[in-house]
């Protein structure tokens, strides 16, 4: 495992035990970013919080949360969630947040998000 998402290092893969893994786990995945613009840290650290906490509720643990980054793309996926989030605030959160999220087999949860900062409000 290594601590910094670059291309090079196909995965960085993180144990989550449980709720009260999540903070350690924003910490880790701020400082991985480091190199990315302020607006990116945020919304990747708010998105990785949402996948892991999607697992925590609907899930048992041990779970793992994977990093992966191929250019401007970062892909989080955490295994082990209980099933597809309900529509709701978290759904609303991966929608704004993320460039595209899914399911996949075995109770994986994913979401991408570019790593360029992006405008999100327009001035009129």
């Amino acid at each position: 495992m290594t601590d910094s998402l670059d291309e090079r290092a196909p995965v960085t893969a993180v144990r989550l035990d449980g709720p009260e893994g999540l903070a350690p786990l924003r910490r880790r995945v701020r400082a991985m970013l480091a190199d990315c613009p302020s607006p990116v840290v945020i919304d990747v650290v708010l998105l990785v919080d949402e996948l892991a906490a999607s697992a925590c509720a609907t899930g048992f643990p041990p779970f793992e949360v994977r990093l992966s980054r191929a250019g401007d793309v970062l892909r989080v996926e955490v295994d082990g969630v209980g099933g597809a989030p309900e529509p709701g605030i978290g759904t609303g959160v991966l929608d704004a947040i993320s460039t595209r999220w899914g399911t996949g087999p075995r109770g994986v949860l994913w979401a991408e998000r570019e790593l360029r900062a992006r405008t999100r409000f327009s001035s009129r």
